[in-house]
Formats: structure tokens, sequence, C-alpha cells
């Protein structure tokens, strides 16, 4: 008959293998207040948002097509030829990001026949 003391020390020889393999790969491992080993593993990095930039990108130009439909053209130019008259920088720097470009074109006159 096994000797229960068998099966026990080779549970702990798993749970000491396995511990040692989590330790390795773990940042950090304590124990809590109830004897347990508490492994905590690397926090993943984040990587750069690319869909939130094109979601932004797609807006900012979707936006500004849509404006420039919904003005025409001539009133549009009016506006920021208005704008660019001011002599705040932070004037500027709307007309520098309001000034018509080949996407917004083509996202106007896309929309102009639904607008």
């Amino acid at each position: 008959m096994a000797d229960p003391r068998d099966e026990f020390s080779l549970r702990l020889r798993r749970l000491n293998a396995q511990r040692k393999k989590d330790l390795k790969r773990s940042r950090s491992a304590f124990i809590d207040n109830d004897g347990y080993v508490i492994v905590r593993g690397y926090r993943e990095k984040r990587g750069i948002p690319y869909t939130g930039i094109m979601i932004l990108v797609v807006g900012f130009f979707g936006l500004k097509g849509a404006m420039m439909a919904q003005m025409g053209e001539a009133t549009y130019a009016a506006k920021v030829d208005e704008l660019r008259a001011s002599d705040s920088s932070v004037a500027q720097v709307g007309v520098w990001t309001l000034t018509p470009d080949p996407v917004s074109n083509l996202v106007a006159t896309h929309l102009r026949d639904y607008l």
C-alpha cells in the first residue's frame, strides 16, 4: 500500500516546481494573511491605440468636409479668411487646421448631394 506521505511529497514537489516557474515570469510574489502564495504577473504594456487615432482622424476630416459641404466653398473660404485676419495665435492654429485640403474637399463633394 502506498504511503500517504509519498503522495503529499509528490504534490509538494509539483507545487514548488510550479511556484518556481511562476516566479521566473512574475514581477512579485508574496504570502497573504492566509498563508497563500500570491504571484502577480507582469502588467502588459499597452501599445499605440491605432484604432482611436484613426477614429479621430476620420472624424476630423469628416466634420471638416461636412462644414465645407454645408456652407459652400465661397462662404467657407470667407470664414477662414475672416479668421486669418485675427491676431490671436489660437486663431492662427484654427486657420491652419481649417484650411481646405484634398481629403476634406473629397468628403465635401460626396456630402454635397446629401446636405
